[in-house]
């Protein structure tokens, strides 16, 4: 009886040194993932020929944020200066039209 009451509390913290063990293990991976850094790719622009077919001037520099599926620019930003450049695209909202001021 008493042999049997020891083999139940040894596995009992086998279990639970498994469980922190576990525990600890994850929480670790969580963290790395949380602070791991994400190579972005650079930021693309409008080619030469490209500001033509839009009929920009060639010294403009335009960020493009998407393109269609045929690789034509669907989508892009005009730079005045380089905080104006869009590291992550993804993470661009919807954009809504200009709500007009409220008449008094």
């Amino acid at each position: 009886m008493l042999n049997n009451k020891k083999n139940i509390i040894i596995a009992g913290l086998v279990v639970l040194i498994l469980i922190t063990t576990l525990i600890l293990v994850f929480k670790k991976n969580w963290n790395n993932q949380r602070g791991a850094k994400v190579n972005l790719p650079a930021p693309e622009f409008l080619t030469t020929q490209e500001k033509i077919d839009f009929k920009l001037d060639d010294n403009v520099k335009a960020q493009v944020l998407s393109r269609e599926a045929s690789g034509t620019p669907a989508v892009y930003k005009l730079i005045k200066t380089d905080t104006d450049i869009i590291a992550d695209p993804s993470k661009i909202g919807p954009i809504s039209p200009r709500q007009p001021e409220p008449v008094k």
